[in-house]
């Protein structure tokens, strides 16, 4: 149990790795065909921003899961201290709603996506493959900011009970 929770935590980490490193890989390879071919690959750019759009809405989440997403720390920060942890919550519960909103439009681009049968013009991938990122990262992002907000509320809460005492 303890090592599926392991992997949880470090599956954004490990998804943006992959993909970076991919993007880089391609770019390199086009370059380099550029320059001793004189000729780039276009499926290559295809493909690199297929993963850029997996790459921001994945790191999204990773930003999330670090409470390094913009939120409502200027109005949390400047409430009294025994408010800022309802409010961090407050900020979670939005975050969470604008989320599953995302999450609802993502699963419903995508099955417009399937039902049309869009391609992409290079490598007539189906546009889903890049389409899906968006529920995807939205899921991530959904978990990752009710972990985040639970967790504010708890260290603010920490910290309110500690500037009384």
């Amino acid at each position: 149990m303890k090592f599926l929770l392991a992997g949880w935590s470090k599956l954004e980490e490990f998804i943006l790795v992959i993909l970076f490193a991919f993007m880089a890989v391609m770019n390199f390879i086009n370059v380099v065909a550029r320059y001793a071919l004189a000729s780039s690959f276009s499926f290559t750019e295809e493909i690199t921003i297929t993963a850029f759009v997996w790459v921001s809405m994945i790191g999204v989440a990773a930003g999330y899961k670090r409470v390094a997403h913009l939120g409502m720390s200027f109005v949390v920060d400047n409430m009294p201290k025994k408010v800022q942890p309802f409010m961090a919550l407050f900020s979670m519960f939005c975050s969470a709603l604008l989320m599953a909103i995302l999450l609802k439009c993502g699963i419903d681009y995508v099955a417009n996506q399937v039902a049309l049968g869009s391609r992409t013009a290079a490598l007539n991938m189906p546009m889903w493959v890049q389409g899906l990122s968006i529920p995807v990262g939205s899921f991530f992002c959904l978990i990752r900011s009710i972990e985040a907000g639970i967790g504010e509320f708890k260290r603010l809460n920490n910290e309110a009970k500690g500037a009384v005492a």
